[in-house]
């Protein structure tokens, strides 16, 4: 019986101090909190007349490269598409996505050559929208 009252005791005072900690404002859990952002992929998603590689590296994208490269202002990437494959060179894309960047990780360990040529097969097809629509701000 004394051991029930103990643990019974025991138990009240570490809720009390608990409810005093939320009550000084002070932290009850370390959980961060969760910011919710609107993700998009509808118009990167839409159904599009490709090739099996085109198809391969629009799959490729929207799993390793949209996460940053999909034109949300809060993503560090700048959109990936026909243009900058235009601009940079097959080889500049082919070169960065192998090596990476100070910024990017590199991806020489985890896809194949091929995989990395159906990415830039795809994003020769591929015009991003600007930034402020894949953010869902119109």
């Amino acid at each position: 019986m004394k051991v029930l009252l103990a643990a019974a005791a025991t138990l009240a005072i570490a809720v009390a101090a608990a409810a005093q900690a939320q009550r000084n404002g002070e932290a009850f859990s370390s959980t961060p909190a969760v910011e919710r952002e609107h993700y998009d992929t509808r118009v990167f998603m839409a159904p599009l007349m490709l090739t099996e590689a085109q198809m391969n590296g629009r799959r490729l994208v929207s799993q390793r490269c949209a996460n940053c490269h999909a034109g949300n202002p809060r993503q560090p990437g700048p959109p990936l598409g026909k243009q900058i494959v235009e601009t940079r060179g097959d080889a500049f894309i082919r070169d960065k996505v192998k090596n990476g960047s100070t910024l990017m990780p590199g991806f020489q360990y985890t896809l194949q050559p091929v995989q990395i040529d159906d990415i830039i097969a795809f994003l020769k097809t591929y015009t991003p929208p600007a930034r402020s629509q894949a953010a869902g701000e119109e």
